[in-house]
């Protein structure tokens, strides 16, 4: 089977309300991912549209993006695992090339959050957990990951401070970051003095909702090679899937 690449990759701004449409967002991702290719829309014969749904009001995002891309007629497919729907689309595009039915495919990942009220995106983000079992009875996502912090500090003797040190590290980069959704560097007290959310998680060490889009264009090994001097090739992939409630697993 055919050697995979990635040739392109791009970015929007992320932002708390970017002001524009899901395609708008897309449209900057797959713009930047373009430049300096040796390629135009109509050598993409394939695109993938990742996002988790609810964020905002369009249905069949891949129908819509593709035609504001002029991608179309190429199939165009929507790909959803929440918050790994990018990483998703990713692989299912390694798929398609890897087996010889695309030569070259745009994967788009984009999420618009700024459209609902946090209390309305955190019951959105609730509905990624089991809908009967768990999310009505309180488990929204800081809640959840506030369990496998804290398992994870039981199992490997893990502290708030270590968890601050990866913020810390987080608004280091995002301070010279043009695109990044916050931009100042906070020190470990800044971390470690924010307001508690769900123990033993506080205000810093929660990712905020953001508006903001990203893409990658993959390419089979010998069409790559024409597109771009600098091929970055895909040499390994790996996945697994867990129960969806907590409490099926054997571990957190």
């Amino acid at each position: 089977m055919a050697d995979v690449a990635i040739v392109g990759a791009g970015q929007s701004v992320f932002s708390r309300d970017c002001g524009v449409s899901i395609r708008e967002l897309a449209f900057d991702a797959f713009k930047e991912a373009l430049e300096g290719l040796d390629i135009t829309t109509s050598d993409i014969d394939a695109s993938i549209i990742c996002s988790a749904p609810e964020y905002d009001k369009q249905r069949s995002p891949a129908g819509l993006i593709s035609e504001y891309l002029e991608l179309t007629p190429k199939p165009s497919f929507y790909v959803e695992t929440v918050c790994s729907s990018s990483s998703t689309g990713l692989r299912v595009a390694w798929s398609l090339v890897k087996s010889g039915l695309h030569k070259v495919v745009a994967v788009i990942g984009f999420q618009k959050m700024s459209e609902l009220s946090s209390r309305d995106a955190a019951e959105r983000m609730g509905r990624g957990a089991d809908i009967i079992w768990e999310s009505p009875f309180g488990l929204t996502m800081p809640a959840g990951y506030a369990m496998y912090a804290r398992a994870h500090m039981d199992k490997y003797g893990t502290t708030e401070e270590h968890l601050a040190k990866v913020r810390v590290k987080n608004s280091h980069y995002g301070a010279t970051n043009p695109k990044a959704n916050y931009r100042k560097e906070l020190s470990l007290e800044d971390i470690l003095n924010s307001d508690m959310i769900t123990t033993p998680l506080k205000k810093f060490d929660c990712c905020a909702n953001a508006d903001g889009a990203s893409c990658v264009i993959v390419a089979r090994g010998d069409v790559a090679k024409g597109i771009t001097n600098i091929p970055i090739w895909v040499v390994g992939l790996g996945a697994a899937t867990d129960t969806m409630t907590m409490a099926g697993r054997k571990q957190l």
